[in-house]
């Protein structure tokens, strides 16, 4: 009878330490676009953002602000550079993520198009 209640024991955490582990994803910021342009993850897992700007000579950065969610990201990155944000989200909803960088003639890049979604689930 002790084995079954260990091998319960065990088994409840290994699923937590599972759980705790983030979701890693790959993001490249490049000529107005986001890709990929919607990001689908779950509510209580840590998530890290991977990102790249894939342009050599415009900055770019990815804004996801939701604090209702747990959720206030902005990784600013010159051309060319990498940086990284990690969250765990709270709330399922549907959330924006954009480029808030102005362009010379006046338009943001989010209006110029640079702009996607985030999904918790």
């Amino acid at each position: 009878m002790k084995k079954p209640i260990l091998a319960a024991i065990l088994a409840a955490v290994a699923i937590a330490v599972q759980a705790a582990e983030p979701q890693v994803i790959n993001v490249k910021l490049d000529s107005f676009k986001i890709t990929p342009n919607q990001i689908t993850v779950k509510a209580g897992q840590p998530v890290t953002l991977k990102v790249k700007n894939e342009a050599w000579f415009i900055s770019h950065d990815l804004v996801i602000k939701a604090p209702e969610a747990g959720i206030d990201i902005k990784v600013n990155l010159g051309g060319g550079d990498s940086g990284e944000a990690t969250f765990t989200p709270t709330k399922p909803g549907t959330y924006k993520m954009y480029c808030d960088k102005k362009s010379p003639g006046g338009a943001t890049h989010d209006e110029k198009g640079m702009h996607g979604t985030l999904v918790v689930e």
